[in-house]
């Protein structure tokens, strides 16, 4: 469920698949089985009649289980979703930061393609959500058993027939790990300082922490066999910082919301790799102390 969720729903049932949103908000499950689920793009609203319930022993075993939900949601929705996770049933998370595998992996023994997208969607009201990206953005999977078969190609073929641009790429870790550079810098640091992208990147104060942020992580991908490049990180942080000037990190929005932020799977995951590797990694300590104590009270 949630706005992602919904995102990709909306996207599949584009391409005439048969789509359930499992959500537990149930005013959200009510307004889509009112009135559709409502998609505001590009300035026009668009309507998916995709089915939604609270209710998981409703839609039946599913081909394929999308999860959406946030780090630290996913422990317990997965649990509660058990009923829809079938023998042959493939999960899928393209959900932020890294160890959400690791929490399906130690529930199911199903099939997981794990992966990467950069496409943004805001929850509006119940029932309606706005896909707030431009252009089809980037959405990279991968099957953790790396057999690429037709169940794999289906599911690609299925995302990018509903305006998905999806590809199944064997370098999905290393693409993770670029996206994982620019969350750990720009979310936590706009969190943390209530700037949006543009706002905190136009501070030159702010990048001495930036870069030592990466640096660090550089060291910690490197350390667990993941190819990150120092120069190319650095250089990517800042192209995707010119690019999303006016965009405001879903950190920063659970923030201002009084929400728990995803810092666990974030700097907070690449902390756990510093410390299981003997790397030293004082900017991003500092960075997840920072907003633990933002947390702490929510």
């Amino acid at each position: 469920g949630g706005a992602m969720g919904s995102l990709f729903a909306w996207h599949l049932k584009t391409a005439g698949a048969e789509v359930w949103i499992y959500d537990r908000w149930q005013a959200h499950v009510d307004a889509i089985g009112r009135n559709g689920l409502k998609v505001k793009h590009r300035g026009e609203v668009h309507t998916a009649g995709v089915r939604s319930t609270c209710d998981p022993d409703e839609p039946g075993e599913a081909d394929v289980a999308m999860v959406f939900v946030k780090f630290g949601q996913t422990h317990a929705a997965l649990q509660a979703a058990r009923p829809i996770v079938g023998r042959g049933t493939t999960l899928v998370t393209l959900q932020n930061g890294i160890g959400n595998v690791e929490i399906l992996r130690s529930l199911f023994s199903n099939r997981i393609v794990y992966g990467l997208t950069t496409l943004t969607s805001e929850l509006l009201e119940p029932g309606l959500i706005e896909a707030s990206y431009e252009g089809a953005g980037e959405t990279y999977l991968w099957p953790d058993d790396s057999r690429v078969d037709e169940p794999i190609l289906s599911l690609v073929d299925t995302l990018r027939a509903g305006g998905v641009e999806a590809r199944a790429t064997p370098d999905i870790d290393a693409r993770i790990w670029r996206k994982l550079v620019v969350n750990c810098c720009l979310n936590t640091m706009c969190a943390a300082t209530g700037k949006i992208v543009g706002e905190l990147v136009d501070q030159e104060a702010a990048w001495p922490v930036l870069d030592g942020i990466v640096d660090e992580m550089v060291a910690a991908a490197r350390s667990i066999g993941v190819r990150l490049d120092g120069a190319q990180a650095r250089q990517y942080l800042r192209d995707v910082a010119a690019q999303a000037r006016h965009h405001t990190p879903s950190m920063l929005v659970d923030v201002r919301h009084g929400r728990r932020t995803e810092i666990g799977c974030l700097n907070g995951a690449v902390l756990d790799i510093c410390r299981r590797h003997g790397i030293e990694a004082p900017f991003n300590q500092t960075l997840y102390s920072i907003i633990r104590c933002i947390d702490a009270d929510r």
